[in-house]
C-alpha cells in the first residue's frame, strides 16, 4: 500500500510540475524558430543574465504561474537566452535586446513582431504578451509587411501602413523604410501638419543627408511649421541633433560606409559639437569596432595600446591601491568614499584590451592581449571583476587553461567575500571552463 501511495504521490507531483509555468525550449534559436513555423505559433525570447535580479524575480514568480504557462503552451514557443553566453550575444545584437529582462517576439521567419522589457506584475506582463499575439495575427503585422516590402516598396499607401505598424510594435532600425516612403509619397505636402507629425513620430530614425533631413532643413522655423509644433512635437525636434548624430553613426556602421560617418562628423561640427582630431579618432575607433572591421580597428589602436601600457607604472599604482584598501579596512572615511586612480587605470586597460581581443587572430596578437591584460590584473590584486576578465582572456586567447581556471576560482572567491552580485555569473563561467566548453568575451 505504501508503494502504491508513493507512486501516486510522485505522479501527482509530476503532473503539478508539468502544469506549472512557462515551458522553455532547451535547443537553439534555429530549432525554436523551426518549431514556431511548424506549429504556426510565435517565438517568445526571454533575454536575461544570470546576475540580473529582475530576471530572477520574473523566473521565480510570473513565469511559474499556471495560467501564464497554459497560455504560452497554446500560443507560443518560449526560449530563454543568456545574453552573455553561447549564441546569446548574437541574439542580443540582432534583435536589439537592451534592458533586462528583455522580451522579443518573433514570427517563424525571424521577424520581430513585438518587444518590451522589465520585470512587472502578471497582469501587465500578460497584457503585453496578448498584444504581441494580436499583432502576430494581424494580416498587416510587421512580420507580414516585411515579407511584402520588396515587392510593394513603391506603393506609398503600403509604406505608410508599414511605418505605422513599426511604431506600434516599438521596432527600431527602419530608417530605410522611412526614407523610401518619403521618396515615393505624393499625398503629403512637406509644409503640412501631417508631415510635421510624421517626422516627429519617427524622429529617432532620421539621419543626416536623408530626405527627412532635407525636409526639416527646408521647413523648420517656417511660418507653416510654427503653427503645428506644439509641446510634444517640440520636444521631439529638440532631441533631433543628438538623435541624428547617433542614428547616422549607427546607419554608417550598418552600411560600413565611412562617407556616411564623415557626414555625421561634419554635421555635428555644424551643430556646435567639438570635433577635433582626437574626437575624430575616437569616432573612427568606435566605427571600426562596431562595424566589425577588425584589421582597420587594430591598425588604428594597436600602437596606442602598446604605448599606453608601456607608460603605466604598475608598481606605483599597485602600492597606491593596496594602501587605499588597507585604509578602507581600517574604516578611513575618506578612503571609503574614494575610487583609487589605480582602479580607473586598470578598468581603462581592461576595456581597451577587451575591444582589441575581439579581433585578435594571430599568435602575436593573442600574446599581446594576454600581456596587456596582465598589467590590469597586476595593478589591483584581489578585484573580482578584473581577475575574472584576465581569466577569461587567458582561456579564450589560447593561454594556460589551468591558470585561467585557477584565476576564475580566485575571482569567484573574491566575489563571495565582497558580496559581489556577479558571483553567480562568475560561477557559471567557472563551470564552463572546468567542463572545457567555450565562453564568450563580455
Amino acid at each position: 500500500m505504501k508503494k502504491i501511495y508513493s507512486t501516486l504521490l510522485l505522479m501527482l507531483m509530476a503532473a503539478g510540475l508539468f502544469a506549472q509555468g512557462i515551458s522553455f525550449e532547451s535547443g537553439t534559436l534555429k530549432e525554436a524558430l523551426a518549431k514556431v513555423k511548424a506549429e504556426n505559433k510565435l517565438l517568445f525570447i526571454d533575454g536575461y543574465a544570470v546576475w540580473c535580479g529582475p530576471c530572477k524575480h520574473m523566473a521565480k514568480t510570473v513565469f511559474m504561474e499556471e495560467e501564464v504557462g497554459n497560455y504560452f503552451d497554446e500560443h507560443l514557443v518560449a526560449l530563454k537566452v543568456d545574453v552573455e553566453r553561447g549564441e546569446g550575444p548574437m541574439i542580443k545584437r540582432k534583435y536589439g535586446i537592451q534592458g533586462l529582462p528583455g522580451y522579443v517576439f518573433l514570427d517563424g521567419e525571424g521577424n520581430v513582431v513585438y518587444r518590451f522589457s522589465a520585470a512587472m506584475p502578471t497582469e501587465l506582463f500578460m497584457k503585453e504578451v496578448k498584444l504581441a499575439i494580436e499583432y502576430s495575427k494581424d494580416p498587416n503585422s510587421v512580420g507580414r509587411l516585411a515579407e511584402r516590402y520588396n515587392t510593394e516598396k513603391e506603393d506609398e499607401h503600403f509604406l505608410k501602413m508599414y511605418l505605422g505598424k513599426l511604431k506600434e510594435s516599438k521596432s527600431t532600425n527602419y530608417t530605410h523604410i522611412l526614407e523610401q516612403y518619403l521618396s515615393v509619397q505624393k499625398s503629403i505636402d512637406e509644409s503640412s501638419k501631417e508631415m510635421v507629425v510624421l517626422l516627429s513620430d519617427h524622429y529617432e530614425e532620421i539621419i543626416f543627408g536623408g530626405m527627412a533631413d532635407e525636409i526639416i532643413q527646408r521647413n523648420f522655423g517656417s511660418e507653416a511649421w510654427k503653427q503645428y509644433i506644439r509641446k510634444d512635437i517640440r520636444e521631439a525636434f529638440q532631441n533631433l541633433p543628438k538623435s541624428m548624430i547617433e542614428k547616422t553613426t549607427d546607419y554608417a556602421i550598418a552600411k560600413k560606409d565611412t562617407s556616411i560617418l564623415e557626414l555625421a562628423l561634419a554635421r555635428a561640427a555644424d551643430a556646435g559639437i567639438k570635433v577635433d582630431d582626437n574626437q575624430r579618432k575616437r569616432t573612427y575607433t568606435f566605427f571600426y569596432e562596431k562595424a566589425g572591421m577588425g584589421e582597420k580597428y587594430k591598425a588604428l589602436v594597436r600602437d596606442n595600446n602598446e604605448a599606453f601600457i608601456q607608460s603605466v607604472d604598475v608598481e606605483r599604482l599597485r602600492n597606491g591601491y593596496l594602501n587605499v584598501m588597507k585604509r578602507k579596512a581600517e574604516g578611513d572615511t575618506q578612503a571609503l568614499a574614494s575610487i583609487p586612480h589605480s582602479v580607473r587605470a586598470s578598468q581603462q586597460i581592461s576595456a581597451m584590451v577587451y575591444c582589441y581581443a575581439k579581433f585578435a587572430r594571430t599568435e602575436q596578437e593573442k600574446k599581446d592581449v594576454r600581456r596587456w591584460m596582465k598589467v590590469a590584473y597586476d595593478i589591483i590584486p584581489g578585484d573580482a571583476a578584473i581577475t575574472r576578465q584576465y581569466a577569461t582572456l587567458l582561456y579564450v586567447m589560447d593561454g594556460d587553461k589551468e591558470e585561467a581556471i585557477k584565476l576564475m576560482e580566485e575571482a569567484y572567491q573574491y566575489s563571495l567575500e565582497n558580496e559581489n552580485k556577479r558571483n553567480v555569473s562568475i560561477k557559471k563561467d567557472l563551470e564552463l571552463m572546468k567542463a572545457g566548453k567555450s565562453i564568450v568575451l563580455k
